[in-house]
C-alpha cells in the first residue's frame, strides 16, 4: 500500500509539474488581463465568437445568419462551433476577453494532456516522456499556420488544435482505457474532434475505425458509441454536407518539395529516432512500444502529401500530423533506451549530475534569451525556479532527469514564441497606435450603420493584426466587407477582386482569380455592385485617388485613415440581360465543391465571367418551373429597409417586378410572399414580391429539422441502451 500511495504521489507532483510549468510559459498573467485579444487570424476570431455568444446561443443554435462580414455569410455552417460553445460558457463566468484567451490555452493544454495520454504504458499511470512529448511538439516553430502546434494555434488555429487533441483522446480511450465505457467515451471525443475540426476528424477515422473494429466489446457498447456520436454531430454535419456547394475554393498551391513537409527542426528527430529504434529494435519489438496509431501518422502523412488529389485537402494541412507520428516514435524509443540504461547503476550514478548540470545550462540560456524583457521574467524565473527545484527532488530519479533536461532544452531554444504570446494577450489595448483606431470607430459611430469596405495593408499589424478593421461589426455598429471564414461565403472572392483594385498593397489571398491591381476606377464601379455605404482608405495614394474620384463622397479623416460615402443602395429592380442557370442536383453540386476538376456546371464560374459587365447581364440559378424576365420599370422605391441576423424587410414601389437584394445567396432564406430567392450574379438573392411589404427570413431548411430531430432519437436510444446495459451488469 506504501508503494502505491508514493506512486500516486509522483504522479499528481508530475503533472502538477508540467501543468504549472506550461501555464506559466503561456503567460497567465496576461490571460486574466481584461482586454481584447489580438494577433493573426485571432484579432478577428473575436467577431464570429461573439456573434455566437450574443445571437446564436440564447436561442439554442449552432449556427445561422451573420451580416458582419462580406454582405453576409453563414455562420460556423462550414466553420466549426466547439470553441465558440467553450467560449460562451466561460463567458458566463469571465469578462468576454478573458474567456476567449482562457479557450485559446485550454486548446493547448489539452493537446499536450492527449499526447501524454497517449504515450502511456497503462491507462493509470502517468507518463513523464509523454508530457514531454507534448510540450516538444506544441512549441516547435517551424510553421506557424498548419494546425496543432501553439504557434498556429497563436495565429487563430485553435479549432485545429482542439481536434487534434480531442482525436488523441479518442484513440486513447480505445486502445489503453480500462474503463467499461470507453467505446462511448472514445466516441465523445471523436464527436467533439468532429465539431472541433474536420481535417483532423478525416486523417484520424481510418485508424479509428480499424481500432474500433478490432477491439473487442460487448455489442450494446459499441452501438452506444454509434447512436452518441451521431447524436452530438449529426445535426451540424448535415449543414455542413449539404450546402458544401455554396463554400468558396481557396484553390491553394499544393506543395511538391519534401523538405516542405520536413521541417527542419524534425530532420535530426528523425535520424535521432532511426538511431534509437535500429539499436533497441528487440527490446521496442518485446515491449510492443510502439502502436500502429503513430506509424500510421507518419505513412499516411507522406502518401496524402504527394498523392492528395488537389482540392480535396490542401497537403501542407498533412504536416502536423506527419511531425507528431515522428515525435511519438522518438520519445518512445527514448523511454526504451532509457530502461536500457536503468540496468547499468555505476553509469546511471555518473550520468545524473551530467544530465542536472545541462538542465541548469540550459535554464540559463533561457533566462539569459528573455532577460532584457521585465515582463516575460515575471513568469519565466517562477519557471526557471520551479524546473531547478523539481530537478533537485528528483536527484535520484534518472528518468525524471531526463526528461526534466529535455523541458529545459526545449525552452532554451524557444525563438518567437514568447513575443507572439505578450503581442496577442495584451490585446488590441495594449498597442500603442491603438487610439488611432479608437478615434476612427467613434467618429463611424456618428455615421448611419453601413456596409463598409477598407483598403487592406500588412502595415496595420501595428494595431493588434493587419486584419484589425475586420472587428468593425465587433467595435461599431456597422459591419465589414472583409472578414475570416474566406471559404464560408460564396461572395469572397467578388470582394477580393473588387478590393484589389482600391488598395495599395492588396492581399489578393484567393487563388486562380483575375485581380484588377490599380484599377482603382473599376474598383470604384465594384462598391456600387456590393452595396457598399462607405469606403476607408488607408495610404496616401489611395486616399488621394478617392479624393479624385466623383462617385466616392468625402465624409472625414481620422489619420491616418479617410472615409468616404458610396452611393449604392441594397436593393434594385433587375432590368439587365438575364441568363438562366440551370439549377444541379444536390448530389453535383455537392462533388462539384469537393472535387474541384470534375466537369459538372457551376454557377460560380457563370458568375465570375460575367462579373465585369453586371450593368449589362444577370445570371440566375433557377429550375425550368419558373419564368423569370427582367423589370421593365427603373422607377424603384424602397423605404423601411431592415436587414438583421434572421430577417430582411422593406417596402417597394413595385411588386411583381424582379428586385436584386444584395445580400449573399443562401438556400435557408425564403421568401413570405412572392417567388425567390434566386442565386443571383455576381453572388446575390433576386425575388418578385407578391406585394408591397417584402419579407425574406433566414429558416432552418426541412433536412435540418429532421437532423436535429434525429439527434434527439440517436441521444433517446442511447440513453436507453445505457440504462439496459446497466441492468444487465447488474443481474451478471
Amino acid at each position: 500500500m506504501k508503494s502505491i500511495s508514493k506512486k500516486i504521489t509522483s504522479d499528481i507532483s508530475q503533472k502538477l509539474f508540467y501543468l504549472v510549468v506550461l501555464i506559466l510559459f503561456l503567460r497567465i498573467d496576461l490571460v486574466f488581463q481584461n482586454n481584447t485579444p489580438t494577433g493573426g487570424d485571432m484579432g478577428a476570431h473575436i467577431v464570429a465568437i461573439d456573434t455566437f455568444i450574443r445571437d446564436f446561443m440564447p436561442n439554442f443554435q449552432i449556427n445561422g445568419w451573420s451580416n458582419d462580414w462580406f454582405a453576409g455569410y453563414p455562420l460556423y455552417y462550414f466553420y466549426f462551433p466547439l470553441p465558440a460553445i467553450i467560449t460562451f460558457f466561460l463567458d458566463l463566468i469571465f469578462p468576454f476577453g478573458v474567456a476567449f484567451k482562457i479557450m485559446i490555452v485550454m486548446s493547448s493544454i489539452i493537446v499536450v494532456h492527449s499526447i501524454e495520454k497517449l504515450l502511456r504504458k497503462d491507462s493509470t499511470n502517468f507518463s513523464t516522456f509523454g508530457a514531454t512529448a507534448g510540450l516538444f511538439y506544441i512549441l516547435t516553430e517551424s510553421f506557424t499556420i498548419y494546425g496543432g502546434n501553439l504557434a498556429s494555434t497563436l495565429a487563430g488555429q485553435f479549432s485545429f488544435a482542439y481536434s487534434l487533441g480531442f482525436a488523441n483522446l479518442s484513440i486513447f480511450y480505445l486502445i489503453k482505457s480500462n474503463n467499461k465505457l470507453r467505446f462511448p467515451i472514445s466516441s465523445i471525443f471523436l464527436s467533439l474532434c468532429l465539431l472541433s475540426h474536420l481535417i483532423p476528424f478525416i486523417i484520424y477515422i481510418p485508424i479509428y475505425g480499424f481500432y474500433w473494429l478490432l477491439k473487442k466489446e460487448k455489442t450494446n457498447q459499441k452501438i452506444l458509441s454509434i447512436t452518441i456520436f451521431l447524436a452530438i454531430v449529426v445535426r451540424w454535419t448535415t449543414s455542413l454536407f449539404m450546402n458544401l456547394e455554396f463554400t468558396t475554393n481557396m484553390s491553394y498551391t499544393p506543395f511538391s518539395r519534401i523538405e516542405d513537409l520536413i521541417k527542419e527542426d524534425i530532420l535530426p528527430i528523425i535520424f535521432i529516432a532511426l538511431a534509437l529504434i535500429i539499436s533497441n529494435f528487440k527490446n521496442l519489438i518485446k515491449y510492443k512500444s510502439l502502436n500502429l496509431l503513430e506509424i500510421y501518422l507518419v505513412i499516411s502523412s507522406i502518401l496524402l502529401y504527394f498523392f492528395v488529389p488537389e482540392g480535396a485537402l490542401w497537403n501542407g494541412r498533412l504536416i502536423p500530423f506527419f511531425n507528431l507520428g515522428i515525435i511519438i516514435i522518438l520519445f518512445k524509443s527514448i523511454e526504451i533506451f532509457v530502461e536500457d540504461l536503468k540496468l547499468y547503476q555505476q553509469g546511471i550514478n555518473v550520468l545524473i549530475p551530467i544530465f542536472f548540470l545541462g538542465t541548469i545550462y540550459s535554464l540559463y540560456i533561457f533566462y539569459d534569451k528573455w532577460s532584457s524583457n521585465q515582463s516575460y521574467l515575471n513568469l519565466y524565473i517562477p519557471i526557471i525556479f520551479l524546473i531547478t527545484i523539481f530537478a533537485i527532488f528528483n536527484l535520484r530519479n534518472f528518468v525524471m532527469q531526463i526528461n526534466i533536461l529535455l523541458v529545459s532544452i526545449i525552452f532554451s531554444t524557444v525563438s518567437f514564441l514568447p513575443h507572439w504570446l505578450n503581442w496577442n494577450f495584451t490585446g488590441y489595448e495594449g498597442k500603442n497606435d491603438w487610439t488611432e483606431i479608437q478615434n476612427l470607430y467613434s467618429k463611424l459611430e456618428n455615421l448611419d450603420p453601413g456596409r463598409i469596405m477598407w483598403e487592406p495593408n500588412s502595415d496595420m499589424n501595428r494595431y493588434g493584426t493587419p486584419m484589425t478593421l475586420m472587428t468593425i461589426p465587433y467595435f461599431t455598429k456597422h459591419t465589414s466587407m472583409e472578414g475570416l471564414y474566406f471559404d464560408s461565403s460564396i461572395t469572397t472572392p467578388f470582394h477580393f477582386i473588387s478590393v484589389s483594385g482600391l488598395a495599395k498593397r492588396p492581399s489578393n489571398p484567393v487563388g486562380g482569380l483575375s485581380y484588377i491591381n490599380n484599377q482603382f476606377d473599376q474598383g470604384v464601379n465594384y462598391l456600387n455592385d456590393l452595396g457598399i455605404d462607405y469606403f476607408i482608405s488607408y495610404t496616401e495614394e489611395i486616399e488621394a485617388k478617392a479624393m479624385n474620384s466623383e462617385k466616392l463622397i468625402y465624409l472625414f479623416s481620422s489619420q491616418p485613415f479617410s472615409v468616404f460615402k458610396v452611393n449604392s443602395s441594397k436593393v434594385e429592380l433587375v432590368n439587365q440581360d438575364i441568363e438562366i442557370f440551370l439549377k444541379v442536383n444536390k448530389q453535383d453540386g455537392i462533388l462539384s465543391s469537393i472535387f474541384r476538376d470534375t466537369n459538372i456546371n457551376n454557377f460560380f464560374e457563370k458568375a465570375y465571367d460575367s462579373f465585369n459587365e453586371l450593368d449589362k447581364k444577370r445570371v440566375i440559378e433557377a429550375s425550368n418551373e419558373f419564368n423569370i424576365q427582367p423589370s421593365n420599370s427603373n422607377d424603384l422605391k424602397i423605404t423601411n429597409f431592415k436587414i438583421e441576423n434572421d430577417k430582411i424587410s422593406f417596402y417597394t414601389n413595385s411588386p411583381g417586378e424582379l428586385h436584386l437584394i444584395k445580400v449573399s445567396y443562401f438556400p435557408n432564406w425564403t421568401i413570405a410572399n412572392g417567388k425567390g430567392p434566386f442565386r443571383t450574379s455576381p453572388s446575390f438573392m433576386s425575388v418578385i414580391p407578391n406585394q408591397e411589404y417584402v419579407e425574406i427570413n433566414f429558416d432552418k431548411t426541412s433536412v435540418e429539422k429532421n437532423s436535429f430531430y434525429f439527434a434527439i432519437f440517436s441521444l433517446l436510444l442511447s440513453v436507453i441502451i445505457f440504462i439496459r446495459s446497466k441492468q444487465n451488469d447488474k443481474k451478471t
